[in-house]
């Protein structure tokens, strides 16, 4: 069981390493959002958030920033509770833009949130002293 869990931290790390940095360097094509345009709006907002059209955002930076350091704590095992926690708003997000305006893409979406959610489970013990 240690392996799995292991497994599942690397691996949710390196998936959030990989979409973190994309978000800079854009070296992944964007998911097709032809046939939904209500999506299409909110993810070029996100992305290019600037007063100026077409600018570039400081959104989808901070997001990436954030899924990069996490991914980062969860491979090098460096403060794993803390990252699991950073993670929750992200996967929340992540779940609700593909359910609300982009339903067939929701697969990493939710792959992302229940790792999260399994692997907070399993750190339980470093939370309790919150919930008390």
């Amino acid at each position: 069981m240690k392996i799995f869990h292991l497994i599942l931290r690397i691996g949710l790390g390196l998936m959030l390493l990989a979409f973190g940095l994309n978000k800079f360097l854009w070296f992944m094509p964007d998911f097709d959002f032809s046939k939904y345009p209500d999506a299409a709006h909110l993810f070029n907002s996100l992305r290019y958030s600037s007063h100026e059209p077409g600018g570039p955002g400081y959104i989808l930076h901070l997001v990436g920033a954030t899924e990069a350091i996490v991914g980062l704590l969860l491979i090098l095992k460096k403060w794993i509770p803390f990252a699991l926690i950073m993670l929750v708003p992200i996967s929340i997000n992540l779940v609700a833009f593909h359910l609300f305006v982009n339903l067939p893409n929701i697969g990493p979406a939710l792959l992302v949130a229940v790792v999260n959610g399994y692997l907070i489970y399993k750190n339980w013990d470093a939370y309790r002293a919150m919930f008390q």
